[in-house]
């Protein structure tokens, strides 16, 4: 029975295909946008996806590794694994622009050093990153005076702080989950973040900046606005409109809050 399975299966095919012509069109939409995210984020891919949608763009995602822990160190070790990540963003197409997803990875490495690594694989390419988009947003809403949420460990917060009252920003009041790693930070609820939201957005400031593409916000950003009446920027919307503004959509994206409108 074996032998006589073997035998056909090794027969000559004798049927012919059927030939048929076709057009090869672009593969990529309009706006075509990739993302690095890290290894071990659960958040930042469905977050930037809802920030996007309706928008005609498409993203792709490449991944870093990530330690579980995310300290200054862990932090910066992935500077070394960006390019082979940007290596393996659809070598075959050309993106509009590639966005680095990872607030706080961004200011332990530096910006510069992220879109330099990004740029060894992909010369010429549009980069943003989540605190540069963040910032710049915050000042084209014209806010200063800011209230900071963030779900990191006290060095990396320290980090953070340093790096946003370096570029002239106010942090007048200023918290945090205090979260080891990605695994943690991604569970955050959105109920979670949205109750210290409010708390810290209530104070005399003039916006909200919640920092962490690993935050799941997209849900609650809108409805968080709402309540206390002032912008938030969080790291994934932040990130989502400044990839757009860069590949060419001018047009807003309305229900994720005032930054995405402009």
């Amino acid at each position: 029975m074996n032998e006589s399975a073997t035998a056909i299966a090794t027969e000559p095919r004798t049927s012919e295909w059927k030939p048929f012509s076709c057009t090869l069109n672009n593969s990529l939409n309009k706006y075509s946008i990739g993302l690095i995210a890290l290894a071990n984020d659960l958040s930042s891919e469905p977050e930037v996806s809802k920030f996007l949608s309706g928008t005609g763009a498409e993203m792709y995602v490449s991944r870093v590794p990530m330690s579980p822990q995310c300290n200054v160190e862990t932090l910066r070790d992935m500077e070394g694994h960006i390019s082979t990540a940007t290596s393996l963003l659809l070598p075959d197409d050309d993106l509009d622009v590639i966005a680095y997803g990872c607030t706080s990875g961004t200011m332990a490495i530096g910006a510069d050093k992220i879109a330099a690594r990004i740029r060894e694989s992909r010369a010429g390419i549009a980069v943003t990153d989540p605190i540069s988009s963040s910032l710049k947003g915050l000042k084209q809403l014209g806010c200063n005076r800011i209230a900071l949420l963030t779900p990191y460990v006290d060095d990396v917060n320290q980090i953070v702080e340093d790096y946003v009252s370096g570029q002239g920003f106010d942090i007048a009041v200023k918290g945090s989950f205090g979260q080891a790693g990605d695994p943690q930070i991604c569970r955050v609820s959105p109920d979670d973040v949205y109750k210290a939201g409010v708390e810290l957005g209530s104070s005399d400031v003039e916006a909200l900046f919640i920092s962490c593409t690993g935050l799941r916000v997209a849900a609650i950003v809108q409805k968080l606005e709402d309540q206390i009446g002032k912008p938030v920027v969080t790291s994934n919307q932040a990130l989502s409109w400044d990839a757009l503004r860069l590949a060419g959509h001018d047009q807003p994206v309305n229900g994720f809050g005032k930054l995405l409108t402009i």
